[in-house]
């Protein structure tokens, strides 16, 4: 008998004991990577000091946060913070201050060329190698930041950590999508978005009991080589093995869950792993260009490069502008961070009820309504202000969580990581241009939240234009992404909404998924690729 991966989840269990030990592993690693992204908020801190001129008499008054002509080489400067910072270490003040958001922008900059350079290492050579590659990379490059004699060997190793730490965030987040079934995809990928938000409180609490930046770097670091020992508790793809034709070892692993989960009887005595992709599926793949080889193909990913641009932009954006909640900056960061924990489990509790396009344009059209709204608001109601904020930015933390649950399940598994890296440096262009945007504030009070609006509305507008993927098979090739076109014409033709169960049908020699029906040898015209082989 064959059975594909969706079958053989059917039968041992989408969520079973053993996919949650899997599951709570690599979901650990985006608390991990919380960590490393905002590094740079407390290890470059902006230190208290007080500027004395270099010939002035001791009984002198000096300029408290302020440097003369703005240049600490004017000064003799006397810290008065506690805690050291690099900012402190290196006299990063005044003047000099831009460079610690370069530090930021740069490691940003890393995690951008990660994904968009090395996005489909984990395509060719597997998920695990390479998530353990990279698991050992940020661990080195982060960990031997912490002992750097300067600032330019600093912002070199954080660049290269950033490379790596996007390998985490991306492999992590596939790996832990394909080893699950159907069923729980989308509480699974609101989970992640979950522990990254409580990584932020983590952070920020070890963050308060350390002295020193080189100490609260390199406890972040060292605090990754648990996860060395990863692949002890979790197994290569079964999804990837089987694009690969690795089929038997697929199947050892398909069989070990099964054991695992208490659900061997369940797989019949004799079997074989085969592919869930339609007849095209023993054509090799072109890598990402396959995303440009089909006009629907081509939409959905522009669609999503878009959608995560600004996703990421919003995010960051109103993260930066409603930060500063007053008081301790340790309390502030945590809360920003944990008041995504809300949002999350609403977005979780609808989106396998709703759908998973409905739940992202709502999510996106309240935030973006909410933050235009600001604009009509006058300034010295700062309470209306900032809860229509908060309510923007827990709009787009649904989203952006949602969002990533959608696309991996929109990209197929022949170039899905590959795929959701496009999409990744699209999020990190965004984060990039935030305080840019952030800047229009000085000029027109609270422009900046009309532009993020706008682009939110316009963003939550197009995402209607993509399939939905809900109950769904994952697609494994682009000619199943092609498919969800037919899909969609099925479900607007009136016919009443199920879930889609996707049979498999042997014709000749070939294996063919018949999402609409095509006879042997047949290529229906919305299938012809535009790039030839």
């Amino acid at each position: 008998m064959h059975l594909t991966i969706d079958d053989v989840y059917g039968r041992i269990g989408h969520f079973g004991n053993r996919q949650k030990i899997y599951f709570f592993v690599l979901c650990s690693l985006n608390g991990w990577c919380a960590f490393h992204q905002l590094l740079t908020v407390f290890v470059g801190l902006d230190p208290t000091f007080k500027c004395y001129e270099k010939n002035a008499s001791s009984a002198a008054e000096p300029l408290i946060n302020k440097c003369i002509n703005n240049d600490p080489q004017e000064c003799r400067i006397s810290y008065t913070s506690e805690y050291k910072s690099f900012a402190s270490e290196w006299n990063l003040i005044c003047g000099e201050k831009y460079k610690v958001a370069l530090v930021q922008s740069i490691w940003m900059g890393g995690v951008m060329t990660g994904a968009l350079v090395l996005g489909s290492v984990a395509d060719v050579i597997g998920r695990l190698k390479t998530l353990m590659v990279s698991i050992l990379g940020t661990i080195a490059f982060e960990g031997f930041s912490a002992f750097a004699p300067t600032l330019m060997i600093m912002i070199i190793l954080r660049f290269l950590g950033g490379v790596c730490c996007a390998l985490v965030i991306l492999v992590s987040f596939v790996l832990s999508q394909e080893l699950i079934g159907t069923s729980w995809r989308s509480f699974c990928g609101m989970c992640v978005a979950m522990v990254f938000a409580i990584g932020i409180g983590i952070y920020s609490w070890l963050a308060s009991i350390m002295s020193d930046w080189r100490t609260l770097t390199l406890v972040c670091s060292l605090s990754g080589i648990v996860f060395l020992l990863l692949p002890c508790y979790v197994p290569e793809s079964p999804r990837w093995l089987v694009t690969q034709g690795r089929t038997d070892e697929a199947k050892v692993i398909l069989e070990d869950m099964a054991k695992k989960n208490k659900k061997s009887k369940e797989l019949p005595s004799h079997w074989e792993v085969k592919s869930s992709g339609g007849k095209n599926k023993d054509k090799k793949s072109n890598g990402v260009r396959d995303l440009v080889s089909h006009p629907y193909v081509l939409l959905l990913t522009l669609i999503q490069i878009f959608s995560w641009f600004v996703n990421s932009c919003t995010y960051y954006g109103l993260t930066m502008a409603a930060s500063n909640l007053g008081g301790d900056v340790y309390i502030s960061t945590a809360l920003s961070g944990l008041i995504e924990i809300p949002a999350c489990i609403t977005a979780a509790a609808v989106i396998d009820r709703v759908g998973r396009r409905i739940t992202l344009c709502t999510a996106m059209l309240l935030g973006g309504t909410a933050c235009i709204c600001i604009q009509f608001i006058p300034v010295k109601y700062v309470t209306v202000i900032t809860g229509l904020a908060l309510c923007g930015k827990l709009s787009i933390s649904a989203s952006f969580s949602v969002a990533y649950v959608h696309s991996a399940e929109i990209f197929p598994t022949i170039i899905r990581n590959s795929a959701v890296g496009i999409v990744s440096v699209a999020a990190r262009v965004g984060g990039i241009i935030a305080p840019f945007i952030l800047m229009l504030g000085d000029y027109i009070p609270n422009m900046q939240f009309t532009v993020f609006g706008l682009m939110t509305f316009l963003a939550g507008m197009m995402n209607l234009k993509l399939p939905e993927t809900l109950g769904q098979p994952m697609p494994e090739n682009i000619a199943d992404v092609i498919a969800f076109r037919s899909n969609e014409k099925v479900m607007k033709s009136g016919k009443k909404y199920q879930k889609l169960k996707m049979l498999d049908e042997e014709v000749g020699a070939e294996t063919v998924r018949p999402r609409t029906p095509t006879k042997k040898g047949e290529v229906r015209e919305d299938q012809e690729p535009l790039l030839e082989e």
